[in-house]
């Protein structure tokens, strides 16, 4: 019974550090977003700031967004060049 009490706790915490993380990503910057330059390759704007939340299709993404609803970088696509890009809670 202690045994899978512990389990449960530790997931429970590995499930909150996950989250925290997420939500603290150092990635999610002004300056960051100021380096995505129009016609940047999908797969240049992920090795800068790390794979992304959300896409509507990871395979052939049209719009992407890293972080979180209050904090992130959102990127829309066309053949997988940036044509657009928005931010919302990022100094």
């Amino acid at each position: 019974m202690n045994t899978k009490k512990s389990l449960i706790t530790l997931l429970a915490c590995v499930g909150a550090l996950v989250v925290l993380t997420a939500c603290s990503d150092s990635k999610i910057t002004r300056t960051n977003f100021n380096y995505i330059d129009m016609g940047m390759h999908f797969s240049e704007v992920k090795n800068m700031i790390g794979e992304p939340t959300w896409c509507d299709n990871f395979e052939r993404p049209n719009e992407c967004r890293w972080g979180t609803e209050e904090k992130h970088i959102y990127v829309i696509f066309a053949a997988r060049r940036v044509v657009d890009k928005r931010s919302k809670g990022i100094d």
